[in-house]
């Protein structure tokens, strides 16, 4: 067992169906879908929705793949949404695209150390090799309700609050070598 201080429980899982960051459009917010169950793997992660598996745009099996295929999956914390709503005026959970919601403190890397493990029924998943999701001109824009992506050098303190994981982490699945299940309400700790 590799479970230290527990976390939260995931309270919301979703795919990005097509890449929501298009740097001449903006942030595409309505191309995050939330989905009742997820597979994880080295890959990457899919999402149970209507009947089917919808592949994330970060998976490495996705036609047009952000991030190389190097970014298994991302996940972020409902602490971190408070302090984004309080900055914002608002900031629905999942806005920021993240593949799972915990339902936990506002954690930084330093808190991260070695990842995070979410505990299954039969088994644990390691999400290791954390490291911060960098926040975009495009998603900034979008949470000052720019109606266009403005130049960093315009909206530099809103991008600084947005970082050191704020707008999330990205983690690596390398362990998970066959699809692992996640579902709402799986239990996740920091890793020792």
């Amino acid at each position: 067992m590799r479970k230290g201080e527990f976390v939260g429980e995931i309270v919301r899982l979703q795919v990005q169906r097509v890449p929501i960051k298009v740097k001449t459009i903006g942030y595409l917010p309505d191309e995050i879908l939330a989905v009742e169950r997820a597979s994880v793997d080295a890959w990457g992660m899919l999402g149970w929705h209507e009947g089917a598996w919808v592949v994330d745009a970060h998976n490495r099996a996705h036609p047009s793949r952000r991030g190389g295929g190097k970014r298994s999956l991302s996940i972020g914390f409902t602490g971190h949404y408070a302090a984004m709503a309080e900055r914002f005026g608002d900031a629905p959970i999942g806005i920021a695209g993240e593949n799972v919601i915990v339902d936990g403190p506002a954690l930084w890397l330093s808190d991260l150390g070695e990842g995070l493990v979410v505990e299954l029924p039969e088994d644990e998943l390691l999400l290791e090799r954390p490291r911060v999701a960098a926040p975009c001109a495009e998603f900034t824009s979008f949470m000052l309700g720019l109606d266009s992506v403005a130049p960093v050098s315009e909206i530099g303190d809103a991008l600084a609050d947005l970082h050191d994981g704020r707008r999330g982490f990205i983690v690596a699945a390398d362990h998970a070598s066959s699809p692992v299940e996640l579902s709402l309400g799986s239990k996740v700790y920091l890793s020792r």
